[in-house]
């Protein structure tokens, strides 16, 4: 169980896909917990209105 000094300082030799993998599935459940709560509080807010421009009926002028 215990260790030599010299192969606690040692690099590792087999890397650990456990810590990335954890940390995008957090990333990837706080984006989503994000987009639901913002589109919760979207929904029962004002409609979204688009103005477009005006266009003249004079087809003459270009």
């Amino acid at each position: 169980m215990f260790t030599r000094r010299n192969e606690r300082l040692a690099p590792e030799k087999q890397a650990s896909a456990t810590f990335p993998v954890a940390v995008l599935l957090l990333a990837v459940c706080a984006i989503f917990v994000y987009l639901t709560i913002g589109g919760g509080f979207l929904e029962g807010g004002a409609d979204t209105v688009v103005y477009t421009p005006q266009v003249a009926d004079s087809a003459g002028q270009r």
